[in-house]
């Protein structure tokens, strides 16, 4: 457990390098609204997302983020994703998937409690296109091991491609 909480930490520190101006972390969730999300939805959040909640309830890079835990009607956040493509939309998402990380086109990332990593702490991470109809022979593509390899790349490394830690547009 502790070489997992320590991946989520350096995910966390590499995340802090980025400028203040660019990136936006949330206080921390309380334990409280985590059972709440995982009581109502009757879903086992995984265990390094619960780690990540606790040190920042979501962060925003640049337009990319983790969504985290409000239950509040005003703030864009898991449990109103989560409610949204279960019981809200045509093409309802299945119930083992969590929309955790929006693509900003209507898709998402998302944890699938299915699909367990030989660790246990994670899940797999999936990409969810929200207006196809997926089937048992044509499923959602799995694109990371777990949580802190899908920030890594798709928050961290993506971001660096085109700009530096103070925002600022890298030169090609």
């Amino acid at each position: 457990m502790k070489k997992h909480n320590a991946q989520i930490a350096k995910i966390v520190e590499g995340l802090q390098k980025f400028s203040p101006e660019i990136i936006e972390f949330n206080p921390p969730v309380s334990n409280e609204l985590i059972i709440k999300f995982e009581n109502k939805y009757n879903i086992q959040l995984p265990d390094d997302y619960k780690q990540l909640l606790k040190i920042t309830n979501g962060f925003n890079l640049m337009g990319d983020e983790v969504l985290g835990i409000t239950f509040d009607s005003k703030s864009y956040d898991l449990a109103g994703a989560y409610q949204f493509e279960h019981f809200e939309t045509q093409l309802p998402m299945p119930k083992h998937l969590i929309p955790f990380s929006p693509d900003g086109g209507g898709n998402y990332y998302c944890f699938d409690t299915q699909k367990e990593t030989n660790s246990g702490f994670s899940r797999k991470i999936i990409f969810y296109a929200t207006d196809y109809e997926y089937n048992e022979n044509d499923t959602p593509e799995e694109t990371h091991e777990c949580l802190s390899d899908f920030i890594n790349e798709c928050i961290i490394n993506w971001t660096l491609e085109d700009y530096n830690y103070d925002g600022s547009k890298k030169s090609k």
